[in-house]
């Protein structure tokens, strides 16, 4: 009895043992690294447009580490392996550039897919590791876009304007624009028919030399057509200004734009006149340009229909567009700057009118320029006007030709009582002087326009 109870206390001792190992051994597999079960990342795009140039950028992460990897492009007909290259490698995470397969000359798929098929370092799945599959849908595309200059403005100015009537086409297209000197980017709006487009360009006063106009269209497989803008161009001859800066100004102007803007004051008078027009004028430009291309879009979507703009009525002219202005405190000079607008000025709180409608994009206090409004005509195409004393629009408002938009004033950095006119072309301040002129709306602007619809009259014939 006392042998046979022996025995039975060693089974059930047995029995806990296995039990104890196999909890032991159940409870390492479900809880350590070495079998974790979190199946690998696969970052891919779910369609790419490839055009077998370039290689695609794949992005793999797991937590314990990548063991094995493969890339294939499959179609109904075949199975290519693809080759692939490192780029990048942290802990657990590799990038990848996956390239194109090298296809035969009588196999030219359109489309397909790419398959990534990946394993990790862990134990789990009998020591295979987890096991991760995406497939992309691959277009293939390696057309370059169709980008023709239909008709353009002959000449471009320095400081000045120009127009492009572009035709543009291609099934995949992404993004398209023209570029000045490959630096300056001026969006194109839809033009009186499919895939035509316009744009209304500036040649940057501050930029002295004119390298080339291109008109750029890109695709979704990153194929690029770029086309020159045939151009003669005329350089601008500015007119310097040595102006001296008196205390008073200093005190009684520049200290109070700054205080005005929320800037902080310098002690010094000469830093206190730089940085309201040096430090202040480029915040000021820049909000100018910020305004005009937040409404970009929206630009493209008002009624095109610019004539001549006219001059404040009665008024002399006190400045011109593109005077470079010296600016001396006592015998030093302290500063310099581009004047980008004519300065007009009749009696004190003169009526300002429209002369274009348009659409009003900004009221508010802008610094050096003072009260001032910009209205939106289309296209890209604004106008500017500041120092004003009061203005009887908002922001929003639809503006008919001729309407009142407030009065001429002294605020920001002037002295008298004047209006500061600017034209602006996607924000940029160009040459009032060709907008007010009669011959060049008609040469420039209307000539084009109507050139460009009787050539796309006779290609769609």
């Amino acid at each position: 009895m006392k042998f046979t109870s022996s025995k039975n206390s060693i089974k059930g001792l047995l029995v806990y043992v296995i039990l104890f190992v196999l909890v032991g051994v159940v409870g390492f597999v479900f809880l350590s690294s070495t079998f974790e079960r979190n199946a690998p990342k696969i970052s891919m795009n779910e369609e790419i447009y490839w055009n077998l140039q370039k290689p695609i950028d794949v992005l793999i992460s797991d937590d314990v580490g990548i063991k094995s990897y493969d890339f294939t492009f499959v179609d109904g007909e075949k199975q290519i392996k693809l080759e692939s290259k490192i780029v990048a490698q942290e802990k657990g995470t590799i990038q990848f550039e996956v390239f194109p397969p090298a296809f035969g000359e009588l196999y030219k798929p359109n489309s397909g897919f790419i398959q990534v098929h990946v394993f990790d370092n862990s134990k789990w799945n009998f020591f295979r590791g987890n096991e991760a599959l995406k497939k992309s849908k691959i277009i293939i595309d390696k057309r370059s876009p169709i980008a023709n200059v239909i008709a353009n403005s002959y000449l471009l100015r320095q400081g000045g304007s120009g127009i492009v009537v572009v035709e543009i086409n291609d099934e995949n297209l992404k993004d398209y624009y023209i570029t000045f000197n490959d630096e300056q980017i001026f969006e194109l709006f839809p033009f009186y028919k499919e895939n035509f487009y316009i744009s209304i360009i500036a040649w940057p006063v501050e930029i002295n030399e004119f390298k080339r106009v291109n008109l750029v269209a890109i695709d979704m497989a990153g194929n690029k057509t770029i086309t020159k803008v045939p151009y003669y161009i005329k350089s601008f001859k500015e007119k310097v200004d040595n102006i001296k800066i008196s205390d008073d100004f200093v005190n009684n102007i520049s200290r109070q734009v700054l205080e005005n803007s929320d800037m902080t004051v310098p002690s010094n008078v000469v830093d206190i006149f730089v940085k309201a027009n040096k430090e202040l004028r480029e915040k000021n430009v820049k909000t100018i340009k910020d305004v005009v291309m937040k409404n970009i879009k929206e630009s493209g979507k008002i009624n095109f229909d610019v004539k001549p703009f006219v001059r404040l009525p009665n008024s002399a002219t006190f400045a011109q567009y593109g005077e470079r202005r010296h600016y001396y405190y006592g015998e030093e000079k302290i500063d310099e700057a581009w004047h980008l607008g004519m300065d007009w000025a009749s009696v004190k709180r003169a009526e300002i009118n429209i002369t274009n409608p348009g659409k009003v994009i900004f009221k508010d206090y802008l610094g050096i320029y003072g009260d001032s409004v910009i209205v939106d005509h289309g296209l890209g195409l604004g106008s500017l006007y500041a120092h004003m004393s009061s203005a009887t629009v908002e922001v929003g408002d639809e503006l008919k030709r001729g309407q009142l938009i407030g009065n001429t004033g002294a605020t920001g950095a002037v002295f008298g009582d004047h209006l500061h006119f600017g034209m602006l072309v996607q924000g940029i301040e160009v040459n009032p002087n060709e907008w007010l002129d009669h011959e060049w709306i008609k040469v420039n602007l209307n000539k084009t326009m109507n050139d460009a619809i009787k050539i796309i009259n006779g290609n769609n014939k």
